[in-house]
């Protein structure tokens, strides 16, 4: 990967007209014609310039025509470049290498007759892990002479036995080797930290160099990806970037994530409400859950789904105001830039990638049940202590049920292993005008559940990318296509096999068919065979054309287009139904189609002034949503065999107020000024003017903007004595964003047909009110931050503080009953701060030709408050909210434990009243939130060895598993955690569980619903430590590769969430879901050839 990073950024010096040399401009006084060898050195005489070619090379080349005026130098090179089949490249330190186009490079010659002792020397060039280096520059130290290397890293030169020859390459250190008579010279050359670190990040509408960057922007790159099995490319970032919280909502395939940037910034937790913008290769795309009403289990698929983590290049986080303002309301959350890979061409040679992976997922953790024996202890106890008697019917586990069954039923319903499947596969080649890539992918994984349940996705990309001969002219073009099945249980049965007792007998017969236990009125398979299935097709298109108007004036323009249909059936056949349940099989049918176009001219002027910059760009931005809906719920199937089919139901409905057809509108004029002082001094503008149709006349146009500013003061001339400090640099930002993230068109009137017809005809009733007064919610970001690099860059360090207010906030404003609505969309007054530090760290431990150890970590620790919200008290949230607190407080009675006299749960009467009321007792004393949060990585390299480890760490509180659905411990064909045994059973004990009941209406059942499980004896420590990710990759040695007839060869063993160390009273720390399958414990191994 550094070595392609390497190759990249010399093609892109070498032919992108915006390289530091190639901005300079030289002066022609009088329109004439030059040679070659002219125009070379009236480009040296006024740059300082140097050139490496031979000088044979250009005979009979023809002449330049030139007229008077300015021309920039790399229009002259590009003239030269014009005259032959030639190419050229660029050095570091100014000079200029021109050779003939073709694979083997001529070798310069001196301007003086060779020495008749010289020799020829050639040999091969590599990188650290044996890759050969193509394009590498080979000079004669104290001569202008030289060469450069192959596509296949080999290069020769006739030199001197004296000399000595110097190799360099963006990316690795320069190096010097003595000839010493030698006539063959490998080099093996090293990366150069501090290099790499040049490489530029995407900020969305423009890029910039990593050092020179003003915002905050995270990143992880294909390489990142690439060392985890995740089907989801929000899984692969889980821990990685500071700031940004992800969260697995579910274990089976498709599921979806919870994503939050720098924290909670709206009241709102509605869908979308505070979700970041994502942005795939320039184009908007949805990330909100399709379908959700449908698929229970899931949630509604994730459209992120369909996009191929295979595919992808980068992706870049956008945090802060001077990141996001650019995007203005659409960026109030933060945005997920994705990148998606590009061709690459290189001496016309094509190449073929295949990647195959195959493996297993596992539940890693179950809960600690109670067995038969401690279950039917339970059971008589709490019977003993209601003095009440069992029967057959409040008791059957006791006395109908086999009392030697032990059946785990979490190891029956969700201890299955997952099968997966990956198949990926890429052709991409090009030449120095055009590249290409075409990708292509199969991906299958089954479920842990019993049945035939999982998820298929097939996808295809293609990327093109081409410049014209004078390079004035770019096109870049991508689209993405993705097909996605999704075929699984409507119910997630994981809180059914936690709850089941473990003598339950079972529910299926020797034929398969289901049956009823004694007393049991569900059962588990028959929610199995309840089926869901939800087909995804999803298409991302994107077209972005650039073209140099005149020198430093570039006209460009973006246009996409992204298409997504979901079709997604719910079967409910009577047969699953309990026998004496009277309802008839019925199926739900839901179709959604979301398409979004939008057109983005820009116009950008980039200037070099030799020790300052400017660059100012400005553009409009034009953008409609179209969402369709339909939802039919259809009865009267002739036969279950049927149910799947529409046409074969006698009776179809449709859900009332269902919102068919929604249009959002959207655009903005946007710009942005950069100017940068002598390298150190960095001053970055952005604005925007938003407009959007979720508001209402008058209302729909906001401005935003941010300003940001970084000193990099090691390029100072009072630190240049200070050697151990390479890179240091202060920044900072400030500016405002927007979010309209509404329903669309709540300002008007809106009506749906009633639920109660009127003599035989339904009419209309109104469902929402009039307000086309509320305006855009705020957001002011402020950040402050350092980053350091020490060694070379080996040990870098960035620490950031953030400061973010939300205000004016987009609510349901409440309304008194006698309006005849309980509220209106409106603006309420609150403000929301979320504070924070992130720190991030780097380092290079070891590094030698043949053992590397690299470290990364980063931290987060993030806070949030509701700082202000006037009259709170006579609105709904006074019940949920506390000015002064975080948003993630629980109100809830303080729990004092078990009262040692009654064995009953107690908590605190706030007001001494006697009586326990909400109102008066409640208690924002515990929150659900995280105290901070990250990742540690490992990178191991040894000759062909690779090794990566990945912890993932959260310090948080969560709901454990009294929220999880549990009755009374006691409580009929319920199972309890093992941890219910150390309960109350004799007046004195002090302990934390209250002795056992049977029933809801005892005082032991009152006092759990009405006292424990309103209280926050609910939320408790649920801190975890995750070895979120482990990778062995071996590399096959080149020469032995080359002998099979490949480029190159990996073979590789992926894990994916080993291992998790945590005292959380539940299933998983991660979101503390009881009734959710956790994410799977996944282990694959593969292989990757390369031709």
């Amino acid at each position: 990967m550094r070595a392609f990073i390497g190759l990249f950024c010399m093609v892109a010096f070498g032919f992108s007209s915006k390289h530091g040399l190639s901005q300079t401009t030289v002066v022609i006084d009088v329109d004439t014609t030059m040679t070659v060898y002219q125009v070379f050195s009236l480009i040296k005489k006024q740059t300082g310039s140097t050139f490496l070619y031979d000088y044979e090379m250009f005979k009979g080349a023809p002449a330049i025509r030139l007229q008077k005026g300015r021309i920039r130098t790399g229009d002259l090179l590009d003239k030269i470049k014009g005259t032959g089949d030639f190419r050229y490249a660029y050095t570091e330190d100014k000079t200029v290498i021109f050779s003939r186009a073709k694979k083997k490079m001529p070798t310069a010659v001196t301007e003086t007759t060779p020495d008749a002792q010289q020799l020829r020397v050639s040999g091969t060039i590599t990188d650290p892990n044996g890759m050969p280096l193509p394009g590498v520059n080979i000079i004669v130290k104290d001569a202008k002479r030289g060469t450069m290397s192959d596509p296949d890293g080999k290069y020769d030169i006739r030199v001197n036995p004296s000399d000595v020859l110097v190799f360099s390459y963006v990316g690795f250190k320069k190096q010097e080797q003595a000839v010493n008579g030698q006539e063959v010279l490998d080099v093996v050359m090293e990366e150069d930290v501090s290099a790499l670190d040049e490489v530029v990040v995407n900020a969305g509408y423009y890029t910039v160099k990593e050092k020179e960057k003003t915002g905050s922007i995270s990143k992880i790159t294909s390489q990142d990806i690439e060392t985890q099995p995740v089907t989801n490319v929000l899984e692969a970032a889980i821990g990685r970037m500071p700031g940004v919280q992800i969260t697995q909502n579910t274990g089976v395939p498709g599921g979806g994530f919870t994503v939050q940037i720098r924290g909670q910034n709206s009241l709102r937790t509605d869908d979308g409400a505070n979700q970041p913008l994502y942005i795939v290769d320039g184009v908007p795309f949805s990330a909100t859950f399709v379908g959700g009403a449908l698929s229970n289990m899931i949630g509604g698929s994730n459209p992120l789904n369909s996009i191929n983590p295979s595919d992808i290049e980068s992706i870049e986080v956008l945090k802060d105001a001077d990141a996001t303002a650019i995007y203005g309301s659409r960026g109030a959350n933060g945005v997920v830039l994705i990148t998606t890979k590009q061709g690459y061409g290189k001496e016309g040679k094509t190449r073929i990638d295949i990647d195959i992976q195959s493996g297993i997922g596992k539940v890693a953790d179950f809960l600690d049940m109670l067995n038969t024996e401690q279950y039917l202890e339970m059971r008589r106890e709490a019977f003993a202590n209601d003095k009440m008697e069992p029967t057959e019917s409040n008791a059957p586990e006791l006395l109908v049920w086999d009392q030697n069954r032990d059946n785990d039923w979490q190891k029956e319903l969700i201890g299955g292993t997952a099968y997966i499947t990956n198949l990926q596969t890429s052709v991409s080649g090009g030449n120095d005008q055009t590249s290409f890539r075409l990708g292509g992918g199969l991906y299958k994984e089954t479920t842990v559940y019993p049945g035939d349940f999982g998820y298929k996705r097939i996808s295809g990309s293609l990327n093109l990318n081409h410049w014209s001969k004078d390079r004035k002219f770019q096109m870049m073009f991508s689209i993405n296509y993705v097909s996605g099945n999704n075929e699984l249980s409507y119910n997630d049965v994981t809180r059914y096999a936690i709850l089941l007792p473990p003598n339950t007998p079972e529910f299926l017969d020797d034929n398969n068919e289901l049956v009823w236990p004694e007393a049991m009125t569900y059962n588990p398979y028959a929610f199995l065979r309840q089926k869901y299935n939800a087909n995804t097709n999803n298409l991302v298109s994107n077209l972005q054309l650039n073209y140099q108007l005149i020198p430093d004036l570039y006209l460009k323009t973006r246009l996409g287009y992204t298409k997504l249909d979901q079709d997604e059936i719910y079967i409910n056949p009577k047969s699953t139904f309990y026998p004496a349940s009277t309802a008839q099989s019925s199926s739900q049918f839901n179709d959604t189609k979301i398409k979004t176009w939008i057109i983005e001219p820009q116009i950008e002027y980039i200037k070099d002034f030799g020790n300052s910059k400017l660059s100012i760009l400005g553009g409009a931005t034009f953008q409609e949503d179209l969402r369709k809906n339909s939802r039919f719920n259809a009865t009267g199937f002739s036969n279950e065999a049927l149910l799947e089919s529409i046409e074969a139901a006698s009776s179809i409905t449709s859900p009332p107020n269902l919102s068919n057809d929604i249009q959002y509108r959207y655009s903005a004029v946007f710009g942005r000024v950069n100017y940068t002082l002598k390298d150190r001094y960095i001053l970055n503008l952005t604005g925007r003017r938003d407009g959007s149709s979720r508001f209402g006349p008058g209302k729909r146009f906001a401005n935003f903007g941010a300003v940001g500013a970084a000193w990099i003061f090691s390029n100072e001339n009072f630190l240049q004595n200070f050697s151990f400090l390479s890179y240091g640099k202060l920044r900072g930002s400030y500016g405002t964003t927007g979010n309209d993230r509404i329903d669309d068109y709540g300002y008007l009137d809106s009506w749906g047909p009633s639920q109660y017809p009127y003599k035989g005809e339904n009419g209309l009733e109104p469902t929402g009110l009039f307000n086309p007064d509320y305006v855009w919610e705020r957001n002011v970001k402020l950040e402050g931050a350092l980053e350091l690099g020490f060694l070379n860059d080996r040990i870098f360090i960035q620490a950031s503080y953030y400061h973010n207010r939300s205000d004016n906030q987009l609510l349901r404003m409440p309304l008194p009953s006698s309006v005849g609505f309980s509220s209106v969309q409106g603006n309420l007054p609150a403000t929301v701060q979320n504070t924070g530090w992130e720190v991030e760290f780097n380092s290079t431990n070891i590094k030698d030709q043949d053992f590397t150890w690299a470290s990364a970590f980063n931290l987060t620790v993030p806070r949030n408050k509701l700082i202000d919200f006037p009259g709170i008290e006579n609105t709904s949230y006074a019940n949920q909210y506390e000015v002064g607190k975080s948003l993630y407080v629980q109100k809830l009675y303080h729990f004092l434990g078990v009262d040692p006299e009654t064995g009953t749960y107690q908590v605190e009467d706030l007001n001494e009243d006697g009586v326990l009321s909400p109102t008066f007792d409640y208690q924002g004393l515990k929150e659900i939130a995280q105290d901070f949060y990250g990742g540690f990585q490992n990178n191991f390299t040894y000759k062909n060895w690779q090794l990566n480890i990945f912890f993932q760490f959260v310090r948080q509180t969560g709901r454990n598993y009294l929220f999880g659905g549990f009755s009374p411990p006691g409580y009929r064909l319920n199972n309890q955690p093992d941890i219910v045994m150390d309960r109350w059973q004799n007046q004195g004990d002090v302990l934390d569980i209250q002795k056992f009941t049977q029933s809801t209406a005892s005082e032991a059942g009152q006092s759990y619903y009405l006292n424990l499980r309103r209280s926050d004896a609910m939320i408790s420590d649920a801190s975890f430590i995750r070895l979120k990710n482990v990778s062995i990759h071996y590399m096959l040695p080149k020469t032995t590769a080359q002998k099979i007839g490949i480029r190159n060869c990996r073979f590789y063993i992926q894990g994916q969430n080993l291992l998790t160390f945590t005292n959380f009273l539940g299933m998983n720390p991660e979101n503390q879901n009881l009734a959710s399958l956790p994410p799977l414990r996944k282990i694959l191994g593969g292989v990757q050839l390369s031709f």
